[in-house]
């Protein structure tokens, strides 16, 4: 698959998932979470973003310990994160995307390892992408923490994170790193 084909899944079946999901929230609830015990960031794109992550990694790591923080990117830009080494190799997954099958799978080995590692925090980095959110709310973390459009006109990404952050498309000088760098501060220490 190429960058174009996923933009166009993204936008025709991203936003009806995202809908659908929504929906699924709303009327299923989550039970409240607790403190946070292991996080995963969710890049799939952009490697030179991915840098920018790096005091949001750290944040994390300060919190949950280094063993508990999981990164998610297309295998694409893992090298960047394999020269940062701020997190055990073995917590970057990769999703390939050489055809839509290799896709599906490698989601779905994300979705299993997600539950078996009792992922119960998601930071979604992803500006517009839908499908992060999507891989966020089907993680099962009950700790959701990416961008909303609230009323801008950014792309429709359902309701799907439990802590939006609203993005400032007016304010440039509101740097990237800036932006990831109060997306772990987002999460709360002390139980509900």
């Amino acid at each position: 698959m190429n960058p174009n084909s996923i933009r166009i899944i993204d936008k025709y079946l991203g936003r009806p998932i995202c809908f659908g999901l929504t929906i699924m929230r709303k009327v299923f609830p989550a039970r409240k979470a607790g403190k946070p015990s292991s996080i995963l960031f969710l890049k799939l794109v952009e490697q030179g973003a991915t840098v920018l992550a790096y005091s949001a990694l750290q944040k994390a790591i300060d919190q949950v310990g280094r063993e508990n923080v999981y990164f998610c990117l297309f295998k694409e830009n893992r090298p960047i994160l394999d020269i940062m080494d701020v997190i055990p190799k073995e917590n970057v997954i990769e999703i390939r995307m050489s055809n839509i099958f290799i896709f599906a799978i490698d989601v779905l080995k994300l979705l299993i390892r997600c539950r078996s590692e009792k992922v119960d925090t998601t930071i979604d980095m992803e500006f517009f992408s839908r499908a992060a959110a999507i891989l966020a709310y089907l993680s099962g973390a009950r700790t959701r923490v990416g961008l909303h459009r609230f009323k801008s006109e950014l792309p429709y990404r359902g309701d799907l994170m439990t802590m939006a952050r609203k993005f400032y498309r007016d304010t440039p000088s509101y740097r990237t790193s800036k932006r990831y760098f109060l997306n772990p501060s987002a999460i709360p220490l002390n139980v509900y």
